[in-house]
């Protein structure tokens, strides 16, 4: 197997900052379409861009409610299955804008290569401690 474990956890890292412009048509290069998002919330099927940037919109916004500043990665796995696809999973603690913890999380991703690069087809959305590790 090619290993390109190197250009998926660039390509997470240009998502993470796209998303910290809090401008949602930011995050949709780096999704695939349809994609899946899990959290304890519910469930969310995506199949158009526009629905990919409906929830982005909806997300920024509730944050922004809550007075979210910015986001610290404070761990991040890459694991390549094969060829095609790969899992990125992180720890990651929101700061409130005055800089007290909003929230602890953690977040596995599910990425898939396609002609146009690495794009994220499915996330998970986690207790903090629950990443998953490189081994």
């Amino acid at each position: 197997m090619d290993r390109d474990e190197a250009a998926i956890a660039r390509t997470f890292s240009d998502y993470v900052q796209a998303f910290h412009t809090l401008r949602a048509g930011a995050v949709l290069p780096y999704w695939h379409v349809p994609c899946l998002f899990i959290s304890d919330r519910g469930m969310r099927i995506m199949t158009t861009e526009a629905e990919v940037e409906g929830f982005f919109t909806q997300l920024i916004e509730a944050l922004k409610g809550r007075a979210y500043a910015r986001s610290v990665l404070t761990s991040l796995s890459v694991n390549q299955m094969s060829e095609r696809t790969a899992l990125i999973s992180v720890s990651r603690v929101r700061y409130r804008t005055d800089g007290q913890v909003l929230e602890r999380l953690g977040e596995t991703y599910t990425l898939r290569r396609t002609d146009d690069g690495w794009k994220i087809a499915a996330a998970l959305v986690h207790d903090h401690d629950a990443a998953v590790r490189s081994g």
